[in-house]
């Protein structure tokens, strides 16, 4: 018959075992969705370029009624309207949100991942 502390060291072993054997397969999934978010980042990043694109272009080709000519005839007065613009845009503001709603789930999942990493690497 085994001691009481031989029991617990052999008790503890199969759990520390158990928990690195657990840790590969957590870890991988949390790669999985970590690599998720980031396509959707990217998509949502591409959505956002989309809208400013529009803004620009519709910017430049804008002609002031009175002269015939561009209405905002030099880089700085563009820059400005298009500020404007994006804050006055539903598409370009939903676009935005979304960008940042998502980076801050890459970041947290980011974040959950590197801690699985360093408690395996405790584990071991």
């Amino acid at each position: 018959m085994k001691s009481i502390p031989e029991l617990l060291h052999e008790y503890e072993t199969r759990l520390l075992k158990d928990k690195l054997l657990e840790f590969p397969g957590l870890i991988r999934r949390k790669k999985d969705e970590l690599s998720q978010a980031r396509r959707q980042l990217s998509e949502a990043q591409n959505a956002r370029t989309e809208a400013e694109a529009l803004l620009v272009s519709i910017i430049a080709t804008e002609i002031n009624p009175n002269t015939g000519k561009p209405a905002y005839s030099n880089a700085e007065a563009r820059a400005a309207e298009l500020i404007n613009r994006k804050k006055q845009s539903a598409e370009y503001q939903q676009a935005e949100k979304i960008c940042r709603d998502i980076e801050a789930q890459v970041n947290s999942l980011q974040f959950d991942l590197e801690r699985l990493q360093d408690e395996f690497k405790s584990y071991r």
